[in-house]
């Protein structure tokens, strides 16, 4: 399985759009692994965790072929991590060419903001038009597709839009995407009792500047807390490897600022293009 970190940050974009602060300026002219694109990884070329309004510019710049996209997965419907406009140029004969169909999987609240924004800015639209199969995940009920499976966690994120955590099992491997949550449900933790993930990606979106944030998002303690746990309860092992990602300038801090804080704690920070083979 390969892993490959097409954005790294928080809804704002990292620096923010519009924002005057200094952590900003000074990630603007670092550059590198300071500037971040809204939050999406692919994975193995045929799987995409969230779609968001960076998709094209992550697309250019990470060489993604979009067209060898098999499936989408959706954590939840926020704007950063859903962008449904782009999803109407798949609509032909005028926008694209396009033969093949992919499948989309998240909550319905997904599906139904796909439509609902589709069908405002250009009318009534059908995910059929889209050439889109949609997959309704509900939590703790385990879906395969091909040799994908994919088991939806209940996220502690955005109450009322059906956040979801996914642990992805493929070729013995197996991955968390944790990002956009905040202390996990206790539901979720006896779900992932015993698993030893091979890679587990955790939410760091408060970093060192409120470090003990739990409810929504993540700061540094907090994240050192649940590192802890997980591997008290088996979930991980000593091989699994550990990553923030889901930054934003709130949380004061810059990629070295972060490196240096969870080093020694053998955590590795996420950046965009970052590729790990699993």
């Amino acid at each position: 399985m390969n892993v490959r970190f097409l954005g790294t940050a928080a809804a704002e974009g990292f620096p923010a759009l519009w924002c005057e602060c200094p952590i900003c300026a000074k990630a603007a002219q670092n550059g590198g692994k300071d500037l971040r694109r809204r939050a999406s990884c692919l994975i193995d070329a045929d799987t995409l965790v969230d779609f968001g309004p960076d998709v094209f510019w992550q697309t250019r710049e990470f060489h993604m072929d979009l067209r060898k996209i098999r499936r989408i997965l959706v954590t939840h419907p926020h704007e950063d991590h859903l962008n449904p406009v782009d999803l109407i140029w798949r609509k032909g004969p005028w926008f694209s060419q396009v033969e093949r169909r992919i499948k989309v999987f998240g909550s319905g609240m997904v599906f139904g903001r796909i439509m609902a924004e589709c069908g405002a800015l250009d009318g009534i639209y059908r995910l059929e038009d889209l050439k889109i199969q949609p997959v309704e995940l509900r939590n703790a009920e385990c879906v395969s597709d091909d040799d994908l499976t994919i088991l939806p966690l209940e996220a502690n994120h955005a109450p009322g839009k059906f956040a979801q955590l996914f642990l992805l099992e493929r070729g013995g491997k197996s991955l968390l995407i944790g990002n956009d949550s905040g202390w996990f449900p206790e539901s979720t933790w006896e779900l992932l009792r015993g698993k030893n993930v091979t890679m587990i990606s955790l939410d760091c979106t408060m970093g060192l500047h409120c470090p003990d944030v739990d409810q929504g998002h993540m700061g540094v303690h907090t994240v050192l807390r649940a590192v802890e746990r997980l591997k008290r309860i088996g979930a991980a092992g000593p091989e699994t490897r550990f990553f923030v990602t889901h930054f934003s300038h709130n949380g004061g801090n810059l990629h070295a600022d972060l490196e240096e804080f969870f080093a020694p704690h053998g955590i590795e920070v996420a950046y965009d293009g970052l590729e790990v083979q699993l």
